[in-house]
C-alpha cells in the first residue's frame, strides 16, 4: 500500500509505504469445534520518512508482526461462537478491512445465534477485554481516540473494554434492519438502530427504489474517566436511493443537534472507530471526511454512487458538512462549512491480483488541516485456496 496526504494547514504532509500480508489457517471441524490462526505482517523497507509526523501511522509505517487471530470456535445448532483473538463485524467496532495493511482486532469472546424460525435473524453478543489498533503489535486496554487531527483529538483512555449486544435481520437485495447496544467501560453507553427498506411497488425493471433511517443515542457510563462526562448525544439520519444488481445511488441527510450543556456540545463520537478510516453505518465510504465530524454537532448532506461487477468497482461520493460550535476537549472548536469528494476505483486484474486506487479532496476552513487531498494505492495478491466467508 502507498498512502499520501497533503495539507494546506498546520498538519504535516504524510507519505507512507507498507509491504506485507497475512497468513490464515482454519482447522477442520470436530463436533462443531475448530480453531483458527491469523498472522499479520507489515514492513516499510526503509522507504518512509524519518520524522513520524510525516508518516501515516495507521498503515502502519513501522515494521509490524503480530499473531492477530488465535481463537477456538464452536459452530453448531445455530450458534457461531469464538473466544480468543478475533475479528468483529459490529457497526461501531470492526476490523476496518481493506483500508490498512493490518486490521483492527479484538481479544475476548462472543458470536451470534441464528433464530431457528428464520435464519435471516441473528442475535449477536460480545465481551471484549483488549483491542489491537491497526498499527500496534500488542493487544492493549486503550481505545483509538478520535479523530486523528492535531490538537482536536479525543484522547485514548485505558479501560476494561466493552460489551455489545445486537439483533440483525437482512437478506441480499431485501429489507435490512439492526439494533445494537454498547457499554464502553467507564466512557459511554450507546444505542443504535437502523433500517433499509426496498419499495417493491415502485420497482422499474431491474431498478428498485429504497428508503432508510438511522438513530443513535449516547449517554453516561458508570465511574467515567476523563474527558467523558455529561454525555447526551442524538443522531438522526435518513436516506433515499435506487439500486440494481450492479448499481447503487443514494442521497442521505444526517442531523446531530447542538446541546450547550452536553459533552462536546452533543457531538457524536465512537471510541473504537478510527478517525480517517471509519467504517460505521454513519460514515462508511468517506474515510477522510470523518476527520472533521466526530467532535462537533451539525448537519451533513451526502450523495453516493457505486458500480460493481465481477471485476470492477467504482465509488463516487460527495459530502457537505455544516458543523456547529463545540466545547472540544482542549479548547472550543468553531463552526465551519466543509465540502468533500472522493473516488475509488478497483479492478481484479486476475482472479488473484487486485488493484485499488482512492482519491479524496476536502475543502475545509480549518486552521489545522486547511484544504487537503489524499491518495491511496492498494495492491493485493492472494495465494492458495480462497478461504470461504463462513471461516473468517
Amino acid at each position: 500500500m502507498h498512502f499520501y496526504k497533503e495539507f494546506t494547514g498546520t498538519v504535516e504532509n504524510k507519505r507512507t509505504h507498507s509491504f506485507g500480508g497475512e497468513l490464515q489457517y482454519r482447522s477442520p471441524e470436530w463436533n462443531g469445534f475448530s480453531f483458527g490462526l491469523g498472522e499479520y505482517m507489515a514492513f516499510n523497507l526503509g522507504m518512509n520518512p524519518d520524522d513520524p509526523e510525516n508518516r501515516e501511522g495507521y498503515l502502519p509505517s513501522d515494521n509490524t508482526n503480530v499473531l492477530g487471530k488465535a481463537f477456538v470456535r464452536y459452530h453448531n445448532y445455530g450458534f457461531d461462537l469464538k473466544g480468543g483473538r478475533i475479528g468483529l463485524d459490529t457497526p461501531f467496532a470492526n476490523e476496518v478491512q481493506g483500508w490498512t495493511m493490518i486490521p483492527a482486532l479484538y481479544e475476548g469472546f462472543g458470536g451470534n445465534y441464528s433464530m431457528p424460525f428464520n435464519e435471516d435473524i441473528k442475535l449477536h453478543g460480545y465481551r471484549i477485554y483488549r483491542f489491537k489498533p491497526m498499527s500496534e503489535e500488542h493487544f492493549v486496554k486503550t481505545d483509538t481516540g478520535t479523530p486523528e487531527v492535531d490538537d482536536t483529538s479525543m484522547p485514548g483512555v485505558s479501560s476494561d473494554g466493552f460489551t455489545t449486544f445486537g439483533l440483525r435481520y437482512g437478506r441480499l437485495y431485501g429489507a435490512t434492519a439492526e439494533a445494537w447496544y454498547y457499554d464502553f467501560d467507564r466512557r459511554a453507553r450507546m444505542a443504535y438502530a437502523g433500517t433499509e427498506i426496498p419499495i417493491q411497488s415502485l420497482k422499474m425493471g431491474q431498478w428498485t427504489p429504497y428508503i432508510g433511517a438511522q438513530y443513535l443515542h449516547e449517554w453516561d457510563a458508570d465511574d467515567q474517566l476523563f474527558p467523558y462526562q455529561n454525555i447526551d448525544t442524538d443522531l438522526y439520519s435518513a436516506r433515499i436511493g435506487i439500486r440494481s444488481r450492479n448499481h447503487n445511488f443514494y442521497v442521505a441527510a444526517t442531523r446531530v443537534p447542538e446541546k450547550d450543556d452536553a459533552f462536546l456540545n452533543g457531538a457524536y463520537f465512537s471510541p473504537y472507530s478510527f478517525g480517517i478510516y471509519n467504517q460505521t453505518p454513519l460514515e462508511s465510504g468517506q474515510p477522510l471526511v470523518s476527520m472533521v465530524t466526530s467532535n462537533q454537532p451539525g448537519n451533513t448532506l451526502a450523495a453516493r454512487y457505486v458500480y460493481h461487477s465481477d471485476r470492477f468497482l467504482t465509488v463516487l461520493g460527495y459530502t457537505h458538512l455544516d458543523l456547529k460550535d463545540s466545547s472540544g476537549i482542549y479548547y472550543p472548536l468553531p463552526a465551519k462549512n466543509i465540502d468533500a469528494g472522493f473516488l475509488i476505483l478497483g479492478y481484479d486484474i486476475t482472479e488473484r491480483l487486485h488493484a485499488e486506487f482512492e482519491f479524496d479532496y476536502v475543502d475545509s476552513p480549518s486552521a489545522q488541516t486547511g484544504n487537503y487531498h489524499a491518495e491511496r494505492l492498494r495492491l493485493v495478491y492472494k495465494f492458495g485456496k480462497e478461504m470461504p466467508e463462513k471461516y473468517h
